[in-house]
């Protein structure tokens, strides 16, 4: 019974994580048609994202030290419960589409990212660290496994809905609105107080000087992490649009086009990321080197194209990339010196890391939107040159690095 009731749990867990990725690419999916149908400029739309992104940053490790007093599900619950406030925002600008001004409409978007930033950012690290309580340490690597399976259902998922149901895209959203308040709710009436084993002053404390350590031994994969998620900030906020513009197509058919392209891409990076553990096994560098290359070619081919075949042809390379490089600078993070458990804290550079080059990449390109000096593709084209440059400096600093034989749960 007890197995039964801890797998039922972790089921929970994984479909939190599971809709929290889901509903934050159908957003992405839809920015051309939710700007078109709301007249709220699509600059305004990504700059909204960007501010959401900057305070998920610093709010994810808030609540994910709350819920180790609060417990998990009940935290859980309020980033969710906070996560559907954020939807219901986005309901309303369809709802009241003929009633509101366009100021208010701008403000009731910003409103949407900011409650996002301030409660949803708790789904996340509070459900993986949900999913770790629940389980024995040598099942680790096989859940926190599951759990990125479930981020790239999702990524799958949210396109799926798109292509589903092709026009009037706002019954998505009034959907998945219902159905993050019944989770929430779901989490919430069936939390109970925790009853958390009380943490040594070794758990809950670390000497500044060691953090400045462990900083300093991955700084270079760090901001790889950081550049690297900024340009898929860009990438995400920007390829509706651009698609519009290139293809002379309609908001609706944009979503639908970009939804069938982050499908594709999804699903194409999954067999790279299997076919690479037979073909480069631990070999991190050549993982870089291929992955950066891939990115710098996709970018500058998707820069230059005026077709739907180049379009694709661009979106398979920069698919390359994003299978290879997250898991080599995840793996590089991961890894410390030190003879200490400080697992936990590395990653948590990670996602501080991945949140502030979600805003970055978001406020650059809603910056070149509003100044219009240059085009969105050349934004594109430039960071992932800085990528390039950034994985060329960590290669060169670490020319004599191998990998752990260890598995890590994060490389894996």
């Amino acid at each position: 019974m007890k197995i039964s009731s801890t797998n039922q749990q972790l089921w929970i867990a994984y479909l939190n994580t599971l809709t929290f990725s889901c509903i934050q690419i159908l957003l992405y999916t839809t920015i051309p048609y939710i700007s078109e149908q709301t007249t709220v400029t699509t600059a305004s739309i990504i700059g909204s994202i960007s501010v959401g992104s900057f305070i998920f940053a610093f709010m994810g490790p808030f609540w994910a030290s709350k819920s180790d007093t609060w417990g998990r599900k009940r935290v859980l619950s309020f980033g969710m419960i906070g996560m559907g406030l954020s939807f219901l925002c986005l309901s309303s600008l369809f709802v009241f589409n003929d009633v509101f001004s366009i100021q208010i409409k701008i403000a009731i978007v910003y409103l949407s990212r900011i409650i996002y930033g301030l409660l949803a950012s708790a789904v996340v690290p509070v459900s993986q660290a949900w999913q770790l309580d629940l389980i024995d340490t040598k099942d680790k690597l096989k859940v926190l496994t599951r759990n990125s399976m479930c981020l790239n259902v999702g990524r799958v998922l949210g396109p799926v809905l798109v292509l589903v149901k092709k026009v009037d895209f706002e019954h998505i959203i009034y959907f998945g609105t219902g159905w993050i308040f019944f989770l929430a709710i779901s989490c919430l009436l069936t939390s109970k107080n925790p009853q958390l084993k009380q943490a040594t002053p070794t758990e809950t404390s670390t000497p500044k000087f060691q953090w400045k350590e462990l900083i300093k031994e991955s700084v270079l994969p760090i901001v790889l992490a950081l550049i690297f998620t900024s340009f898929i900030g860009i990438l995400h906020s920007t390829l509706g649009h651009h698609l519009k513009e290139t293809l002379s197509i309609k908001g609706d058919e944009a979503s639908v086009l970009m939804a069938k392209i982050v499908l594709a891409s999804s699903l194409f990076a999954l067999i790279v990321q299997q076919t690479s553990q037979w073909v480069f096994k631990r070999n991190w560098k050549n993982r870089l080197i291929v992955g950066s290359s891939s990115l710098v070619g996709g970018s500058f081919i998707l820069s230059m194209a005026a077709t739907l075949t180049s379009i694709w042809i661009g979106i398979a390379f920069i698919s390359i990339g994003l299978a290879l490089i997250p898991p080599v600078y995840m793996a590089l993070i991961s890894h410390s010196s030190s003879t200490e458990n400080v697992t936990g804290k590395k990653i948590g550079f990670a996602s501080i890391a991945h949140s502030l080059g979600y805003a970055v990449g978001a406020g650059l390109i809603a910056i070149s939107m509003k100044m219009n000096l240059v085009s969105n593709m050349t934004v594109i084209s430039f960071v992932s040159v800085v990528t390039f440059t950034i994985v060329a400096m960590l290669i060169v600093r670490n020319a004599e690095f191998v990998l752990p034989a260890k598995k890590d749960p994060q490389y894996s």
